[in-house]
């Protein structure tokens, strides 16, 4: 029971492991697919805003820059040449701009100051902003420049210029050049955009978003603007990986601009970046061709769908766990029904072989044998716990003793119902036929007629004559027997003959030998020399022969011998078949009679 219980156990516990590792897979699997695809989605998404921020921000510098030249254009003086206007000529006395212009440009607008055509002079019309460079500086740093606007017909912007402030941390600034048309000459209006006003208003929200950096770029590819000072005026073309350079012209040739992700680490300035998203978005303001570039590294984004595939394996450990704990519980509730059914069908088996075990031992014969000159000794040890051997001795109606040993094949309730029924066939035939031989052939004929899927049986029937010292032996199958002759015991020459419940026309003659007033006879099955030891080597039937021999004092001392001889030579190895012994021993002197000649029997068939 114990085999067959773990063995469903281990079948089970196999199963409901199959089905978790298919659970987990499967789990595994979605769980997976819910990443790859929230995290398909977050770039995606990621894209779209970083595109849609770019934009905005380009749309909003271009908006601001305009709102510049606006009111430069607005609010600049109508003729500089007319010494009854607001703003005189260049005649060394300070010029004068209209009172709302400073304000309207206050935050955006550092410097003002005219510049006349075909004239390096310039006249400062005052500083709107505390913030250095002085209108001096920023004009002796763009004399080439302004030597070029001072022709302009059109609103243009300078170069980048970069200062250090009175904290040694460098300043950006634009020049803006607005031409104003003079009755004797033309001027141009110059401003100084601070890029750190720019920056402030557009740039910072985006750089204190987590790790994201915003840049402002020039159409020489100059940082105008970005999250570290020092990186102001640096040209990434000649600092920047070439794969970062590429993607800004790709993207930047783009009217609309784009977002792509760089799968391998880039720098920037001197600024490193890992993977990132890379958004470039061209704005044009008035001639000049600038890039808004905004650059979020990818653990930003794969941060957020970190947090909601962390949620999502919470949950899927939750349900793995759920369900591990189901499978569990239904693999122990199962292991222990089973268990328990088995032990009720073993309890319940254990009682049925107990009685039939019990209904066994009622076939076979107790007491001693009712013949005054006999002693017979026997066992019956089964290897299971029924038997398929057997054994018998019973009076004939002439006097005579009959004993019976037999063998059926294999052992178990099969066995013992075959075995049965041979009893039972041997009872009722034996008297009747009155000779052994006759008696196995009527016992075969009857057996051949039954089914036993392919079972046989070994038999051996003895008639031994006490008073006359004769025995009359047949045999089907069965080993013969072992006879003491005074100085050790030998095997009686017996023709084996077939088994029964093979052939129906089989016959089995009769055989008689004359016995000692003092004989002793061994009769055994199979099991008694095919006992193995512990190596697996048999008994056999020389040690069986050699373990009797010196016993010739009873027929309880020779089945000892035997019994203790096959236990030490096993060793506790279980036995491999049923063994049964039947030990006859004659005992006083016979009748002083002359020895008759054997009997013969009739051939009228044996009846049941």
């Amino acid at each position: 029971m114990d085999q067959d219980v773990k063995r469903f156990a281990q079948r089970i516990l196999l199963i409901h492991l199959l089905l978790l590792v298919a659970l987990l897979a499967i789990v595994f699997v979605a769980s997976r697919e819910v990443y790859v695809s929230a995290s398909t989605q977050a770039h995606e998404q990621a894209e779209k805003q970083e595109t849609l921020l770019a934009r905005q921000t380009a749309s909003g510098l271009r908006g601001y820059y305009d709102s510049i030249f606006s009111d430069l254009d607005l609010f600049k003086p109508v003729d500089p040449d007319d010494e009854d206007a607001d703003e005189p000529a260049l005649s060394g006395r300070a010029a004068r701009v209209s009172p709302t212009l400073p304000q309207q440009l206050n935050g955006r607008v550092s410097h003002l100051f005219l510049v006349a055509q075909g004239s390096t002079r310039v006249l400062p019309m005052g500083r709107i902003q505390a913030t250095t460079p002085s209108i001096p500086q920023v004009a002796s740093r763009n004399t080439e420049w302004i030597d070029a606007v001072g022709v302009l017909d059109r609103p243009t912007i300078g170069p980048l210029e970069v200062f250090p402030d009175s904290r040694g941390e460098l300043r950006g600034f634009n020049l803006i050049a607005v031409p104003i048309v003079g009755r004797t000459q033309n001027y141009v209006l110059v401003a100084t955009v601070p890029v750190r006003a720019t920056a402030r208003r557009f740039f910072d929200e985006v750089n204190q978003n987590g790790d994201s950096s915003a840049f402002l770029l020039d159409d020489k590819m100059t940082i105008m603007a970005a999250s570290k000072a020092d990186q102001i005026g640096t040209r990434i073309g000649q600092t920047a990986d070439p794969s970062i350079s590429q993607q800004i012209n790709h993207l930047g040739n783009e009217e609309s601009g784009g977002a792509e992700m760089l799968p391998q680490s880039f720098t920037l300035g001197s600024q490193s970046f890992g993977p990132s998203l890379v958004a470039v978005q061209p704005v044009r303001v008035l001639d000049k061709q600038w890039y808004v570039l905004i650059v979020t590294p990818r653990h930003d984004i794969d941060a957020v769908v970190g947090r909601l595939f962390g949620r999502a394996v919470l949950w899927a450990i939750f349900v793995a766990l759920s369900m591990t704990a189901i499978l569990v519980s239904t693999a122990v509730q199962l292991i222990r029904v089973r268990a328990r059914a088995e032990r009720e069908r073993h309890q319940l088996l254990e009682r049925e072989l107990k009685q039939a075990r019990e209904i066994q031992l009622h076939w076979l014969p107790r007491g001693q044998v009712d013949d005054p000159m006999l002693e017979i000794a026997t066992v019956n040890h089964p290897a299971s716990r029924i038997s398929g051997d057997f054994y018998n001795w019973f009076k004939l109606p002439d006097g005579r003793t009959a004993v019976v040993i037999g063998d059926v094949t294999g052992h178990g309730m099969a066995a013992a119902f075959l075995m049965a029924t041979t009893q039972l066939l041997v009872r009722n035939t034996l008297p009747q036929a009155g000779d052994p031989g006759r008696c196995l052939a009527e016992i075969n004929r009857q057996l051949c007629t039954q089914v036993f899927n392919g079972q046989f049986v070994t038999l051996q029937i003895l008639i031994i004559d006490s008073a006359m010292g004769r025995v009359e032996v047949s045999t089907a199958g069965h080993p013969p027997p072992l006879i003491h002759d005074g100085v050790r015991f030998e095997k009686l020459d017996l023709e084996p003959n077939l088994v029964l419940g093979v052939e129906r026309d089989a016959t089995y003659p009769t055989e008689r030998f004359d016995l000692s007033p003092e004989s002793l006879l061994l009769l055994y099955t199979d099991g008694a020399f095919e006992a193995e030891s512990p190596a697996g080597e048999q008994f056999g039937m020389e040690r069986l022969r050699r373990s009797i021999d010196g016993h010739s004092n009873g027929a309880q001392s020779l089945i000892q011998a035997v019994l203790d001889a096959v236990d030490r030579f096993r060793a506790g190895r279980p036995l491999a078949d049923d063994l049964t012994l039947v030990a006859v021993q004659l005992q006083g002197r016979y009748a002083d009679v002359p020895t008759p000649e054997p009997r013969r029997f009739a051939e009228a068939p044996a009846t049941s």
